[in-house]
Parts: C-alpha cells; sequence; structure tokens
C-alpha cells in the first residue's frame, strides 16, 4: 500500500505532543497536560494498527517487528548511556546497572520513560497475531466488534493488577511495577491497536476529510477533558473511567486525524513539517527524555526553575534528534536499520 501523507501527520502531531506532555506541561499548563494524556498514547496505538496484517506468518511478524521495534530499543538504550558515560559523570558499573534494569521494558524502570511504548508494541503485536487467529477469517461484524469490546473490558479491568505485585527471587521479596515488557497493557493497548485496523478496513477514506467529523471528535474531547479533570496515564496504569477514557481517546484520535487530512490540503510546507516530524517519530520518541533531562537543570542554573526553562528546552528536545536523523541516520544505512527506519 502507498504511504498516506495523513498518516505521517498524524504521526508527527503526535509525537510532537508527546514530547510536550514530558517537558513540565503537568506544573506550568495542567489542561494542556491532561488534555494531551487524553489521547496520546491511545493514538500511536491505533496508527501503528492501522496497516497490520493478520496474514503474515508469526515467524515472519516476529522478525519484522524485532528489526522495526526492538532493534531501536536496544540501541537506544546502549546508546543513551554511552553517552552518559563518555560526556557526562555516570560510571561504566552503574551504566551497566541501568542498561539492566531497562531490560524490564516498562515505564517504572526505564530513564527515558517514552521509551515503553516500544517493547510493549511488540507484545500488542503478538496480541493481534492471537486475536485473528481465534478469530479466523469471519466477516461477522458483530462477532469482531464484540470480541474487540471483549478486549478492552478485560484491559480496562486488569490493567492495575499489577501495579505493584510481589515475586520471591532467591529468597527476596520484591516489589515490581507492572510486568515485563508491559505484558499487564497488552489487553488495553492492543485495543486500540485493533480498533486502528477494524476502523482502517472498514471506514471510507474521505470520512476523516470531513469538517464536521473534526469539530464534533473535537468538540467532544474538549467537553470530556473539561466535565473529567481525572488522568488517564497508560504508563502508571490509570485507568480507572473506562467509559469516559475510552470516549477521550476515540473522539481525540478522531479530531487528529481529521485535523491531519486537512493539513494534507494545506501549503505543502506545513504538511511537509509535521510529516517529516512523522517519519522520524522514532527518533524523537527515544531521545528527547534524554534532551529534556540534560538541558533542564543546566537551564535551570543559569535562570532560575521557572516556566520559561521548559519552553526553552523543548526545541531542542525536537532539534536534537532532527540532527541526529540528518547527520547520524539519513546518511547511514546500518544506523537506519539500527532505529527500525527505511531509508
Amino acid at each position: 500500500m502507498s504511504r498516506l501523507p495523513y498518516i505521517d501527520i498524524a504521526k508527527g502531531i503526535g509525537i510532537l505532543l508527546v514530547a510536550l506532555a514530558h517537558n513540565g506541561t503537568a506544573a506550568y499548563a495542567p489542561f494542556l497536560h491532561h488534555w494531551i494524556y487524553s489521547f496520546h498514547m491511545p493514538l500511536f496505538f491505533f496508527l501503528s494498527g492501522l496497516f497490520f496484517k493478520p496474514e503474515l506468518s508469526l515467524p515472519e511478524l516476529l522478525r519484522r517487528r524485532f528489526d522495526s521495534l526492538l532493534k531501536p530499543f536496544f540501541f537506544g538504550i546502549f546508546l543513551i548511556y554511552f553517552g552518559a558515560v563518555f560526556f557526562d559523570t555516570m560510571g561504566i558499573p552503574v551504566a551497566w546497572g541501568r542498561i539492566l534494569k531497562a531490560m524490564y521494558g516498562n515505564g517504572y524502570y526505564l530513564d527515558w520513560v517514552a521509551m515503553w511504548f516500544l517493547p510493549a508494541l511488540f507484545t500488542v503485536n503478538l496480541l493481534a497475531f492471537l486475536f485473528y487467529r481465534v478469530l479466523g477469517r469471519t466477516e461477522n461484524h458483530w462477532l469482531r466488534w464484540g470480541a474487540l469490546t471483549g478486549v478492552l473490558a478485560l484491559g480496562a479491568w486488569t490493567a492495575d493488577w499489577f501495579t505493584p505485585f510481589q515475586v520471591n527471587l532467591l529468597g527476596r521479596t520484591l516489589s515490581l511495577n507492572g510486568l515485563p515488557w508491559s505484558l499487564d497493557l497488552a489487553l488495553l493497548a492492543g485495543f486500540y491497536f485493533l480498533l486502528g485496523r477494524e476502523v482502517f478496513q472498514h471506514a471510507p477514506r474521505e470520512w476523516f476529510g470531513s469538517p464536521v467529523l473534526l469539530v464534533g471528535a473535537g468538540a467532544l474531547n474538549l467537553m470530556l477533558n473539561l466535565l473529567f479533570p481525572q488522568t488517564m496515564d497508560f504508563n502508571t496504569r490509570s485507568y480507572d473511567m473506562p467509559v469516559v477514557f475510552t470516549l477521550e481517546a476515540v473522539s481525540g484520535i478522531l479530531f487528529v486525524l481529521a485535523f491531519s487530512r486537512q493539513l494534507e490540503r494545506a501549503p505543502a510546507w506545513l504538511g511537509g513539517f509535521f510529516s517529516y516530524m512523522g517519519r522520524i517519530s522514532v527518533l524523537i520518541l527515544i531521545f528527547h527524555n534524554a534532551v529534556q533531562s540534560y538541558l533542564t537543570p543546566k537551564l535551570d542554573y543559569l535562570f532560575g526553575t521557572g516556566i520559561y526553562t521548559p519552553l526553552l528546552v523543548y526545541p531542542f528536545s525536537i532539534l536534537v534528534p532532527v540532527i541526529i536523523y540528518e547527520l547520524g541516520v539519513k546518511p547511514n544505512p546500518v544506523v537506519t536499520k539500527l532505529f527500525g527506519m527505511k531509508s
């Protein structure tokens, strides 16, 4: 299937919002933070599911997702700590300890929290494979949507079962938060992944370009955010209002897709900017936390703490991944593959 510009634009919008949400917005713009969190992670799982191919064999699916998700996860972890050892003050033993902890693969044990998405998406792909193997090639829409609703209900019910939980290891009792690679989130995140494929397979393409959808979805999302101050957060397994949170997420997703279709028709430079960000979204995902963590204390020291520091840091959290792409990834096919990107 040929590349659809508005999908890259939607990814670009999403990743810029992710970096913004992680830049202290909870302190200086709490409603903006709440609004972003109402749909940003469901949006990425939804977009990731659009082109899922149930017909792939399990070995082929594992190979493709290892290349596109686990390679950048492992490479990004090692690259960041390599930088921390050689350009900062972190010692090698500390770095190795952080790397081993990061292999647990969920946000509670990652210094660069956003990277939990990559191994989580890997497990979600396995769930989707199982979902379509169980349903087979049935064209019974009631059965498919009933099963999808069941995935959501079970995922919302079990989301916080393992936060925290205890495990005995070599005579010691450890308290852990979440399962490895966010397996405890697979059903909830998998619902949005599967929803993406089902909607994309059956909704008319022109539907996303409707101004009515843009206004209606945006108004519904805004109204729900104003009425319900509770915040959804996949990373902390906060999904205690399933109906409200699902409506917020779905309306936010539809709003972004409809807005992206409008940007597709806007001046080329504007759509091109967001599309470019979407194509390098994995680099922004991996590096924006590192840039923010490195620059924030230094700018706080220079200018004092306050709203201005996050505003100064945010452009660099996007610019640095762009420089990494243009100078280190784009010209080097080997590095391009290590980050799971296409040449």
